[in-house]
């Protein structure tokens, strides 16, 4: 037996889904049209972890709990219904019997209502996939298209840096919650710790970004820390294609790139702490050996708006149509 269950979409026509891998648990939304005429029944992609299964995997908690419901109310409609025309007719039969007469009268009629399971209210961040222009939507961030697979480097690199910036906004706000919450002395620890680990994400996008661009162009793959060293990265781009980084970015933002860069390795290996090698290849003489850098939200903002102008730059490599990063 088949029950017959109706969804509907929110008011942009979008569908949510979940994925169905218990380590992952992502929600989103996908336009209802293309999950129909589009996505196939074999292949569904996870926008955030990439897991792939088939369409009938997907439904969300709140899809699954609707469900019995619908198929009760449908039960008990047709259990109903069946009663009905069987004492019918068995009472019919009996109306010209001299010896048994059988009268029956129906109760009250359970009707079937498939009420369409509603989705949630709509989200802000809608993408339409630049491979197969599936439309889907989600809470922050994405890095698979649900119905292709396809991972847009420049859609990932543009919401890498922006989440930066949105982060660095949100300080104070943090730094007044945490002090309410924890003290002045662990407030100001947190936030510090926050500033500094954004040189390292926002370093990270770049390298993926740059990796992406790199293999794009040259068809190889690149090693993992190649574009986390601004010489070598200029150079192999100046190999491939003509133009290294200086052909965006000036020598002052070269060496503001390379600073910013330099201390990112020496946060993440050396705890901040100043050593000669970390003298030796940034030219930062503002600091001894043996002394702590400190990073201050400016310099990360700068090292952001320097990463979006060089992500410009290698982006005209591969695809001269494609929008600038704001």
């Amino acid at each position: 037996m088949e029950i017959p269950i109706t969804f509907q979409s929110d008011k942009k026509g979008y569908f949510d889904r979940e994925c169905p891998n218990e380590n992952c648990l992502y929600s989103f939304k996908i336009n209802m049209n293309d999950w129909k005429e589009k996505v196939s029944d074999e292949e569904v992609h996870c926008p955030m972890c990439g897991h792939i299964d088939t369409s009938d995997k997907w439904w969300t908690q709140k899809q699954l709990e609707g469900m019995p419901d619908v198929a009760a109310n449908y039960a008990m409609s047709l259990i109903s219904g069946k009663l009905d025309e069987a004492f019918g007719e068995l009472a019919k039969s009996t109306r010209r019997n001299k010896y048994v007469k059988l009268t029956y009268k129906p109760g009250r009629r359970i009707s079937f209502e498939n009420n369409p399971i509603g989705q949630c209210e709509e989200w802000e961040t809608d993408i339409i996939c630049e491979k197969c222009g599936t439309r889907y939507s989600v809470i922050g961030a994405a890095y698979f298209c649900p119905c292709c697979g396809y991972n847009s480097v420049s859609s990932v690199f543009d919401e890498s840096l922006d989440s930066i910036e949105k982060m660095l906004k949100s300080i104070p706000d943090m730094r007044e919650m945490l002090t309410s919450s924890y003290g002045r002395d662990k407030a100001e620890t947190l936030c510090r710790g926050l500033i500094e680990s954004s040189i390292g994400d926002a370093v990270s996008a770049f390298q993926k970004y740059a990796a992406c661009n790199y293999d794009k162009i040259t068809e190889k793959t690149s090693r993992v820390n190649d574009f986390q060293i601004i010489e070598k990265g200029s150079q192999l781009f100046k190999e491939s294609t003509g133009k290294g980084y200086d052909e965006w970015l000036s020598e002052l933002e070269l060496k503001r790139l390379n600073l910013m860069f330099q201390r990112r390795h020496l946060i993440e290996h050396n705890n901040g702490m100043v050593d000669q090698k970390y003298i030796d290849k940034s030219g930062d003489q503002t600091y001894a050996v043996g002394q702590r850098i400190v990073v201050k939200q400016a310099e990360v903002y700068e090292l952001v708006e320097l990463i979006k102008k060089l992500g410009n730059g290698l982006l005209s490599l591969t695809n001269t149509d494609k929008t600038r990063i704001e």
